[in-house]
């Protein structure tokens, strides 16, 4: 356990923030648990926000190929006592209970014939330890021991050659005949409460640097993260592995509401509950749940991580959409459907496999995603509530497929609001530099916040102000109407960046005057991120596209800092190479491509063939930017022309991309090199064999398919190489199944 940034905390103040560290790069490399202790802070004081920091990281063996659920627990020490009927056995010999035990308590031997010294010898007989238990009122305390030898065999008797001429029964002077005491093994109850759950990326292809990090709110297990708690990461992977770390972070002060009770509803914990097998349904699981409620717990939320799994009839539980309901005493007030349908904007894009497809309320890489459902107002307080789930029926006709959806559902109680009239900045989308906001990251036009009513008075009008650290500010008048607890992001008008340097900085943006009076808390105000500045372009450049054979579903456009399209892609066709030149007046613009598909411009998992995309240079030879081809749905790149944030990306290097890596067997060689040249393409296999050639003349920007389907799986070695570079990739082979 490590702790880092700790608060002292007899000078803590109202803001400060105590980071603990639990889980540090521990390598989970099979289907099992993880537990370790945090010491979180003491009871006393109170949290306005805790962070949970989620990290995966590879392993130094490297990441796993697959998609693997990773579960969060607190294991929670509820101060309730059970027991479980058991049975204590008088005596255990060797860790068994055997019913009687013969044996003698003086040293016994056993004779054979010594072979080289043509004699009989003898060895001692086998003996072990008999542990007794004899008291009745604790018949699990030990009160005894005895040493036995080993009774009930034959010794033999030998002629002078070593032949057996007769044989003795070794009797015993100990005879025991056990007893079992029934009495009531006494436990305290813990309760495994789910904090959050990841499902690993396909990464196969990762390094060993790669890491990624997931954000959670966990403030309302703030009772629970007290003292020494055991933290579980349970890992559902059959293979090696990935590193789990995870960052508590407590931020000191006063929350919305105080969170007074968690219940567990349901939790199925990592097996899931069953789908559609009719001799044992979901609906045995998922039955009513009745609680009790105090005066004071004037609020409820309903927080349900649901993920499906399997592949069963109509691809279920993975890829089919499902919807459950939630039952208020006996009445239906929600319906949510089980279902990611954004997988194609994964902030990790191009992973080593279907990490694109929608799917059952999870994207490989991403969380399982949190539904929250406010109950307030649906039950009284201080009255009992029950709580019902049902799901969509269906029936599981595949054998050997076993669908099930992974179950983690808790009823929150809170009390009122700590306050009437407070809002808060609750997210800065972009400018942001935290890699997870990176598909529209950095920015160079208008930020994106998300703001939050954290009072109980309905908000209907904030201001804000935001820019960059030490450059002039900028100043947005928001209205609309936004009840307690609700959020809405809140695209903010755009920057001055004249008065911006030309190096990384800090934004900041702060919220203040809700509903035209003055803020009750001001903690919660303000928010800071770090700023990466898009790269500056020449006024001039092209835009290379080329389709694959679904040309209709991709696009791409030009748009300025006010959202107007100033350039865009004219009619397209099948596998055809478009340069488009454009013109640029000073200013900030974002380059758009949509794939309706929602499969990108080159995936392996399709007949679509390669596309790509990039800027290059009008002024001479050069890429100026590339883009990753396999970008599911759509990406955003900003880019400035004039404006001196960043120094242009003129590609001064020979780069090489081979995609889709891994491949089923096709892959494409994209080659850029700042003048043209002559070369060869080599492929080789693990043990240096040449599997593939091809030679290029003259060339800028070659593209070479080359079709490998010939070749079994596993790891090759692309090589690219002229008069003035070499340049080697590592590919993924893997034959569709």
């Amino acid at each position: 356990m490590l702790f880092l940034g700790t608060t002292e905390k007899s000078k803590a103040a109202e803001g400060d923030t105590t980071s603990i560290r639990v889980h540090n790069a521990i390598n989970m490399n099979y289907w099992g648990q993880y537990n370790q202790w945090g010491v979180f802070p003491a009871p006393g004081t109170t949290w306005r926000r805790i962070n949970l920091d989620f990290t995966l990281g590879c392993p130094p063996t490297g990441c796993s190929d697959w998609d693997y659920t990773v579960q969060v627990e607190a294991l929670h020490k509820t101060g309730t006592l059970d027991s479980t009927l058991e049975s204590a056995p008088l005596y255990v010999i060797n860790g068994a209970s055997p019913d009687t035990i013969f044996g003698n308590s003086n040293p016994v031997y056993e004779y054979f014939f010594n072979t080289t010294t043509q004699s009989v010898d003898s060895t001692l007989a086998a003996s072990a330890w008999v542990m007794i238990y004899n008291d009745p009122t604790d018949p699990t305390l030990l009160t005894d021991s005895t040493f036995l030898y080993e009774a009930g065999f034959y010794n033999y008797i030998f002629n002078s050659s070593g032949t057996v001429i007769d044989s003795v029964l070794v009797g015993y002077d100990t005879a025991l005949i056990n007893i079992f005491t029934p009495y009531y093994d006494v436990f305290e109850v813990v309760e495994r409460i789910e904090l959050a759950r990841v499902i690993t990326p396909y990464g196969g292809d990762y390094n060993t640097s790669w890491s990624n990090t997931i954000h959670f709110d966990v403030t309302d297990f703030a009772d629970i993260l007290r003292d020494s708690v055991e933290i579980r990461a349970f890992y559902g992977g059959w293979s090696d592995g990935f590193a789990i770390t995870l960052d508590f972070h407590f931020i000191e002060g006063t929350p919305p509401r105080t969170p007074i009770n968690i219940h567990t509803v349901y939790n199925s914990g990592p097996g899931g509950f069953p789908y559609g097998n009719t001799s044992n349904p979901i609906e045995n699981y998922l039955v009513p749940k009745t609680f009790n409620t105090a005066a004071n717990e004037s609020m409820a939320m309903l927080r349900i991580i649901p993920t499906g799994h399997g592949a069963g009839t109509q691809n279920c539980a993975e890829f089919c959409q499902k919807n459950y309901r939630i039952k208020l005493d006996g009445i239906q007030q929600f319906q949510q459907a089980i279902w990611r349908n954004d997988c194609g904007l994964n902030h990790l894009m191009h992973q080593a496999g279907t990490w694109l497809y929608d799917r059952a309320n999870w994207c490989p890489g991403e969380k399982g995603s949190i539904k929250e459902h406010e109950i307030t107002g649906l039950y009284t307080p201080g009255n009992p509530v029950t709580v019902d789930m049902d799901i969509d029926a269906y029936t599981n006709l595949v054998s050997g497929q076993n669908p099930n959806y992974i179950m983690a559902a808790q009823l929150i109680t809170y009390s009122a609001p700590n306050f009437s009239v407070d809002a808060s900045m609750e997210e800065i989308l972009s400018p942001n530099n935290d890699f997870y906001y990176n598909r529209f990251n950095p920015i160079c036009n208008n930020p994106l916040i998300a703001i939050k009513n954290t009072g109980s008075t309905t908000l209907t009008s904030a201001t804000i102000t935001y820019g960059i650290k030490g450059a002039t500010p900028s100043v947005f008048n928001w209205t609309g109407s936004l009840d307690f607890n609700k959020t809405v992001q809140v695209q903010l008008g755009a920057l001055d960046w004249n008065s911006v340097s030309n190096q990384s900085e800090q934004f900041y943006a702060y919220i203040s005057n809700p509903n035209g009076t003055a803020d009750q808390y001001a903690y919660n105000d303000t928010m800071y991120t770090t700023v990466k500045f898009p790269v500056q372009h020449p006024y001039s450049f092209a835009v290379l596209f080329k389709t694959n054979s679904a040309y209709t579903e991709t696009s791409w456009n030009i748009k300025d800092d006010l959202g107007n399209i100033v350039y865009t892609n004219g009619i397209l066709a099948a596998n055809t190479i478009y340069r488009d030149t454009v013109v640029l007046s000073p200013g900030c613009y974002s380059f758009n491509v949509n794939d309706s598909g929602k499969d990108g411009l080159n995936f392996f998992n399709n007949n679509d063939g390669p596309g790509y995309v990039r800027f290059v240079n009008v002024f001479g030879p050069g890429v100026l930017q590339f883009f990753e081809a396999d970008f599911g749905t759509r990406f955003t790149q900003n880019f400035t022309v004039g404006y001196l944030l960043n120094e242009p990306e003129i590609i001064q290097e020979s780069r090489m991309q081979v995609f889709p890596n891994p491949s089923s067997g096709d892959i494409n060689i994209d080659l850029a090199y700042p003048v043209a040249e002559t070369g060869d393409v080599f492929i080789m296999d693990a043990v240096g064999k040449v599997v593939f050639q091809k030679h290029f003349e003259n060339e800028h920007n070659p593209v070479i398919n080359a079709d490998l389907n010939h070749l079994s799986g596993g790891i090759y070695f692309v090589r690219a190489t002229t008069e003035k570079s070499t340049i080697t990739k590592r590919v993924i082979i893997q034959p569709a199944r």
